[in-house]
């Protein structure tokens, strides 16, 4: 009589083979090559749990494939890597077909009863959400654009002047991304801004962790049971501000966002749900970007002193202050005059990011005449796959060099989405890019033109990011790098008093 072991082993075998078999029967042939796998509909899911973003990016190096196909339990995904077919994706021809699911992804982690995801589904469908044409309209470009950028920028040389003097010992990330987070939050919500309450920020900070739990765990309730409290105060302030009015002073975005929802049919309770999408594209990537940008700047003494240099280029005029005179730094011609410090921000978003652009196939279509696509599926473009392609960027894709952006070559990929894109692209392009480029370079250039940083540790160590969420479009370092702060003391900015702008005010250069 076989042992129970026999049995199970016999049982296990049985069951591997009927899902290996239904695994290739249900896979056709006209379909993108199918990864070999070794446990059938789990390998997958297994690989992306464990490795995240590194799994997609070590499958592509090992088959080199334009394009295949991975399969999960009830679910086939995907992943395009070659440049031509991304653009083949992103093109307006296929917009019906390939369609973004950044409304399913913000409803997910929001908290919202099925009532209104329901409304909100038939609401806005296949055609984007309130959120990002809201975004698009007020941030893309413009007055509109213009004016909440200056309103971030003053509230950074506020928060700059004084979270940053005196301080001491800080960690590198901790402290930026205080600042961005209130200089942000502040130039969209107003005065009434509830991130101005420590207690909503550190309830943030604990909702976060559990975003990955949300979307991926079969038991949320359990295993982000400290995130979802964190996530209700969160609510339950935006409620408050909502209820009070505080939205009508705020940034023109956040009451045309409330009151299109509003016309949908989505009470004020539900609305305040949606701000946690609100505030996650404002509070996911660009403080993780800033501390990566500082990090190579300040960890290369050649690069640390090129980017004050040109910083210094901006002083349009001196200005009476109480205590003498101070010099007026416009920055909203970084772009335009510190090239050095706008390569550094491109190759560290080419460098780091790891953002996944993420489709769904709305109907069976056979792709540049070679691969069908069935209805239903997943499709994955994984940023990284691109941005470190030797065939785009040359041999040293896989290194940190930001001379590359000084190069034909190098300034010719950056308007191409299919080779550059931190941002997305296409109708997923994030809307707010301009936005937190522009108040991101003004945060690093307000910190290296008033501060040294140097290393507790007496050199400069990379983090690693191991354990970076996979749905953020930057990868959070493992461990803060602790900093000393001093104020400077060199020729160039000692006892300096500087004045901070974004753009023209009055008698002064625009």
């Amino acid at each position: 009589m076989p042992s129970t072991l026999a049995i199970i082993t016999i049982a296990l075998a049985i069951v591997y083979g009927i899902l290996y078999a239904v695994l290739y029967a249900t896979q056709s042939n006209s379909e993108p090559r199918l990864i070999p796998t070794t446990i059938p509909f789990l390998d997958s899911a297994i690989g992306i749990a464990r490795h995240k973003v590194d799994y997609l990016v070590s499958l592509r190096r090992r088959y080199g494939l334009p394009i295949h196909t991975l399969r999960m339990p009830f679910q086939r995904i995907y992943v395009i890597n070659a440049p031509q077919l991304i653009q083949v994706v992103q093109s307006k021809t296929n917009l019906s077909t390939f369609v973004p699911t950044l409304l399913d992804f913000g409803m997910l982690f929001s908290g919202l009863n099925r009532t209104s995801k329901d409304t909100l589904t038939k609401a806005y469908g296949a055609h984007g959400n309130g959120f990002t044409k809201s975004v698009h309209r007020y941030l893309a470009s413009g007055l509109d654009l213009h004016a909440a950028t200056r309103t971030a920028v003053e509230k950074l040389t506020v928060g700059i002047r004084c979270g940053f003097a005196g301080q001491g010992q800080v960690g590198l990330y901790d402290a930026l991304r205080h600042q961005l987070c209130l200089a942000l939050t502040g130039a969209i919500y107003g005065a009434e801004n509830p991130y101005d309450d420590p207690a909503v920020e550190a309830s943030w900070l604990e909702f976060v962790p559990g975003i990955s739990h949300l979307l991926y765990s079969p038991f949320p309730s359990l295993t982000a049971h400290k995130a979802l409290k964190a996530r209700a105060r969160v609510i339950k302030a935006f409620q408050n501000y909502f209820e009070t009015g505080s939205h009508m002073q705020a940034f023109a975005m956040i009451p045309e966002m409330f009151n299109t929802n509003a016309n949908h049919g989505l009470p004020p309770s539900e609305a305040a749900k949606l701000e946690m999408a609100t505030s996650l594209a404002m509070l996911s990537s660009g403080a993780i970007s800033a501390f990566w940008l500082m990090f190579h700047i300040a960890s290369d003494p050649d690069v640390l002193r090129t980017c004050r240099e040109e910083l210094l280029n901006l002083v349009v005029k001196e200005a009476d202050t109480p205590s003498g005179k101070a010099k007026v730094v416009d920055l909203s011609n970084i772009r335009t005059q510190c090239s050095t410090l706008t390569a550094m921000w491109h190759e560290t978003l080419r460098y780091h990011s790891t953002v996944i652009n993420i489709k769904k196939v709305q109907h069976n279509i056979t792709l540049v005449s070679e691969y069908s696509l069935k209805k239903g599926a997943i499709v994955m473009i994984p940023g990284t796959a691109v941005h470190h392609d030797t065939n785009i960027w040359g041999p040293s894709a896989s290194e940190f060099d930001h001379k590359r952006f000084f190069t034909p070559a190098g300034r010719k990929n950056l308007s191409n989405t299919a080779a550059y894109r931190p941002f997305g692209a296409g109708t997923t392009m994030c809307p707010g890019r301009h936005f937190s480029t522009s108040v991101v370079l003004s945060l690093v250039a307000m910190v290296l033109l008033q501060f040294d940083i140097e290393p507790v540790q007496g050199q400069w160590q990379m983090p690693t990011k191991k354990n970076a969420d996979m749905w953020n479009a930057m990868p959070k370092p493992d461990q803060d790098v602790p900093v000393n702060v001093r104020r400077r003391v060199d020729k160039d900015a000692s006892d300096t008093e500087w004045k901070l702008v974004w753009g023209a005010t009055t008698g002064e250069k625009e």
